[in-house]
């Protein structure tokens, strides 16, 4: 008798069984652990990953020999091992996070897959890990190389201060401060710094749009270039929004109060809206899916 996984689950059946469990795991460990903006990059991440599973699911698959399944199931128990190894490496930010569970849930994702032979359905698993390694070392080379930033910091003055002027709010501008009195008189100084640029938005949005790519190959056209550009403008253009609101708080409520909880929230939350906008409509109007999912056939 042939035991064979291939020959008891369907590649279709797997991937959508790992997309249900995957968003429950995710779902459970965002419950009970403390809110962070690199969980809203992790969603954005885990959601095109999970895009990318059904679709890569419905493919001519490959099937894993027995070497190869061996070297896969020895390569995922290793990212399990490196997700625990992280943060004493230098490479994460304790406590463990989204950025080490990720690698973890990637890891036994690899095994599972690896056990099963979907050779195909190996890929789509290791955008989590590529995500994760990529920003840290973006991380690294970026709080090291300021110069690097540094070009994008008057600009984003410039515009916020220009936006707020137009809300009628007096602000003026010393070096990279930001101030303007409140409604009731008290000043208010906002200090752009590195963080303040867009600069992990840009990033998310960098790694959003290989997983895409990578999955969807016929995107890459001119047209799917030139909306890639779009997109990134309109993520640093969401930044520019989330400093205008939070400055817009500060005017209205002073330097105490909502401004912090408007400092820590307005990023993700126009950040996400802009992602699920553009994505939505990358994929309905550029790679031609309907609402629900599905291709549309092209004459």
């Amino acid at each position: 008798m042939d035991n064979n996984p291939v020959n008891t689950i369907t590649p279709q059946k797997a991937a959508k069984i790992w997309v249900i469990l995957t968003i429950s795991v995710l779902a459970i460990f965002f419950i009970f652990t403390s809110h962070s903006y690199s969980k809203v990059d992790a969603i954005s991440i885990w959601i095109l990953t999970c895009i990318s599973m059904i679709y890569f699911s419905h493919k001519t698959q490959k099937i894993l020999d027995k070497r190869e399944q061996i070297l896969v199931v020895l390569a995922g128990i290793g990212v399990c091992i490196f997700s625990f190894l992280n943060i004493p490496l230098g490479l994460g930010n304790p406590p463990f996070s989204i950025g080490e569970f990720s690698l973890l849930l990637s890891g036994v994702s690899i095994v599972v897959f690896g056990l099963l032979t979907f050779k195909t359905l190996i890929l789509p698993v290791l955008f989590p890990v590529i995500a994760v390694l990529g920003f840290e070392l973006y991380e690294l080379f970026i709080r090291h190389e300021d110069w690097l930033i540094a070009p994008l910091i008057p600009p984003t003055i410039t515009l916020t201060t220009g936006i707020i002027r137009l809300m009628g709010i007096d602000s003026e501008v010393n070096g990279n401060i930001i101030s303007f009195l409140s409604i009731s008189g008290e000043e208010i100084r906002l200090a752009v710094v590195s963080d303040c640029t867009g600069i992990w938005s840009l990033g998310t949005f960098t790694v959003a749009s290989i997983i895409v790519l990578s999955t969807f190959p016929e995107a890459i056209s001119k047209r799917g270039a030139l909306l890639i550009l779009v997109g990134y403008v309109g993520t640093y253009a969401s930044n520019i929004g989330r400093i205008a609101i939070i400055s817009l708080s500060g005017y209205i409520y002073g330097p105490q109060g909502v401004i912090e909880q408007v400092h820590v929230h307005t990023g993700w939350i126009l950040f996400s809206l802009w992602m699920v906008v553009f994505w939505y409509y990358f994929f309905t109007r550029h790679l031609g899916f309907s609402l629900v999912g599905k291709k549309k056939q092209t004459e």
